[in-house]
């Protein structure tokens, strides 16, 4: 699921709803007010709505890049870790075999005292 989350369909739904809901709750303002004002206020107003609209969907594509960015460090780093792991596994085998060795010698060498 959070990988649907971040493909470029499911951004493009969210901003197309965003964008819906904005127009839909700028077009009840409007006709709330609209014995009220003139349309030079009205071409203002849905300019200004429109502004923070875009200023709010450049957030949110930052974001979602911000994300996307994070996601494919953290695929790089899962990918390090997991060439890492046999290696070290296999280092780690020798180190205890090593101490196996050096404890059967030392025992070795307490009963020839």
């Amino acid at each position: 699921m959070k990988d649907h989350y971040l493909t470029e369909q499911h951004q493009h739904a969210i901003m197309k709803v965003v964008r819906q809901m904005l127009l839909q709750l700028s077009g009840r303002q409007v006709d709330n007010d609209l014995s009220q004002i003139t349309t030079a206020e009205i071409c203002d107003l849905a300019t200004t709505q429109l502004q923070e609209l875009f200023e709010m969907l450049n957030i949110l594509s930052g974001g979602i890049e911000t994300l996307n960015n994070d996601q494919e460090r953290l695929s790089n780093e899962s990918l390090q870790i997991q060439v890492t792991i046999p290696t070290l596994t296999e280092e780690l085998s020798k180190v205890k075999l090593s101490i196996e060795e050096s404890n059967a010698f030392l025992e070795g060498v307490k009963h020839n005292q």
